[in-house]
């Protein structure tokens, strides 16, 4: 019988043990002696449980140095990567391990327990359990909060003393808000850093205080006849510190020295009428306003001085006159009034026969104007006019009624243009006399627009006559507007154009068309040619 003896397999460099920082590389490395007649793998593991190298490949890379070395890459370790590794060398015969030691140092764990134990109108005292340190020492704790206005934004706060220390438990939170609903973080920090935050406290309300801000802007004036009107800027709901928030609106005439006192119970309001039919106008008045909630009154805004409200107009504007100016335009005039205290007239109209007085139509002008133009009227229609002055108080009595009665509307149909002539250095337009039907307006005249193409604005010209001669131009084509012109506006246009004026052009030529074309009498035979050309 033959025996075969095999060498045992030895760990012959074991891994060291090591110390690194969060994010930071190292190496683990690990050699053996074994047979040589058989295999050698190394098998590394964490804890107990094997590291598998192709799942977690971003941390973790195993090398061969020949076929008896090993080493493992731990590439930007973490927290969890600390604790125990172990090499094992094994073959189909025989194991051997050999261990070593992690540690992974970083910022703190996050703190525990963060509960409220006390709490005032303005500050609240935390209590906390340390988390893990992670090798370093805690040097401080940051305290955030969050409050019902924030939504979630987390913010620092201020603590009392400033600076927690890293061996502190407890801290007090000051500069609150009172009756503001708030929950608080902690955070620990080492050397390394900055450390998760805790899970947030159960929320809770700081307790009720006065209020300690004033309305702001504090003003007023104008308003209704017989009406003190007394505005501010409400106080933002931050600032309220307690239930039942409202306003206390003080005032007095100025040469008084008692003041009236209202309260205003809704936190959002922004104004107060105070209505006595006793009341003079245009009183000078000082006002004020302070808030108030449950647990009492905060103080006073600045004193403001404002005016009651004047008497609106008591007169009513005087000879209203009323004329139409075309089928859809009118002018209406009055004597100004002489009160000193008018801003404006409001000059008000509507159609007799159809429109309804409630759906009148409105134009304001300023208090110096004594006149106004009415615009988009409807053609052969009675219209009712009435004029009031007006300001800040209100309107005045209206003026007596005034009727006009707009003209006939101008043909809807343009002239027809019968020709154009050309001679010398003008060019003559004819048309056909428009007849006007019954509900239209008898012709005036005619008026000639003469422009340029292109161009908005021209030359007008008003005649009685059937045609027009008007100048060539030499700066490019032109364009011939032609309308009726009535008593009710001007009608419909009829449009040709004209060519610009050129050395080689006849003494006499006649041309028709929406465009015309000028030709030449060097160019006459060559047409002839043509068409006699076209004939054969």
């Amino acid at each position: 019988m033959l025996l075969l003896f095999q060498e045992s397999t030895k760990i012959t460099l074991a891994p060291s043990n090591a110390d690194v920082h969060v994010g930071d590389n190292t190496w683990m490395e690990c050699a053996a002696s074994y047979d040589p007649s058989v295999d050698i793998t190394f098998i590394w593991s964490l804890n107990g449980q094997d590291i598998d190298l192709h799942k977690d490949n971003t941390h973790y890379e195993s090398t061969l140095n020949g076929s008896s070395n090993a080493k493992l890459l731990i590439r930007n370790a973490q927290l969890k990567h600390a604790g125990s590794y172990t090499c094992t060398a094994k073959t189909q015969v025989d194991n051997t391990t050999a261990s070593a030691h992690l540690v992974v140092r970083g910022p703190p764990g996050a703190p525990g327990g963060v509960r409220i134990v006390h709490k005032s109108d303005r500050s609240i005292t935390l209590q906390w359990s340390c988390g893990a340190d992670n090798h370093s020492p805690i040097s401080k704790y940051t305290i955030q909060y969050r409050d019902q206005f924030s939504k979630d934004v987390w913010k620092n706060a201020t603590t009392s003393p400033s600076d927690v220390e890293g061996n502190a438990e407890t801290a007090i939170v000051v500069d609150l808000f009172p009756w503001t609903e708030y929950e608080f973080r902690v955070m620990a920090t080492n050397t390394l850093g900055t450390g998760e935050p805790s899970r947030p406290s159960h929320k809770e309300k700081t307790l009720e205080s006065v209020p300690v801000v004033a309305p702001s802007d504090v003003g007023g004036g104008g308003g209704a006849s017989r009406e003190l009107t007394i505005t501010w800027t409400p106080v933002q709901p931050q600032y309220y510190y307690g239930p039942n928030f409202g306003y206390i609106v003080a005032f007095k005439p100025h040469e008084e020295k008692e003041w009236n006192r209202v309260e205003v119970n809704d936190p959002e309001a922004k104004h107060y009428v105070h209505k006595d039919p006793n009341l003079p106008p245009m009183t000078e008045f000082e006002v004020k306003v302070k808030a108030f909630n449950r647990q009492g009154e905060g103080p006073y805004s600045l004193t403001a001085i404002i005016y009651s409200a004047q008497d609106a107009p008591s007169e009513a504007p005087a000879i209203p006159e009323g004329k139409a100016l075309s089928a859809t335009a009118a002018s209406v005039s009055w004597l100004l009034l002489s009160e000193s205290n008018i801003d404006g007239y409001q000059v008000k109209y509507w159609r007799q026969s159809e429109d309804s007085e409630g759906g009148a139509h409105r134009v304001v002008v300023s208090g110096k104007k004594n006149h106004t133009r009415l615009e988009g009227l409807k053609p052969s229609s009675d219209y009712i006019i009435e004029i009031r002055g007006y300001n800040s108080a209100g309107y005045g009595p209206p003026s007596k009624h005034i009727k006009i009665h707009t003209k006939k509307p101008p043909p809807d149909r343009p002239p027809k243009i019968t020709g154009t002539k050309l001679k010398g250095q003008f060019v003559n337009v004819t048309w056909e006399h428009l007849e006007p039907l019954s509900n239209e307006s008898i012709i005036e005249g005619y008026r000639v627009l003469y422009k340029q193409k292109g161009m908005s604005t021209g030359t007008l010209y008003t005649t009685n006559k059937r045609y027009i001669e008007l100048p060539l131009h030499t700066d490019g084509e032109y364009v011939v507007e032609v309308r009726a012109h009535t008593e009710g506006g001007d009608g419909a246009v009829a449009q040709i154009s004209v060519p610009g004026n050129s050395p080689t052009r006849g003494h006499s030529q006649n041309y028709s068309g929406a465009i015309v074309s000028s030709l030449s009498l060097d160019v006459l035979p060559m047409l002839l040619l043509a068409l006699l050309l076209l004939n054969l």
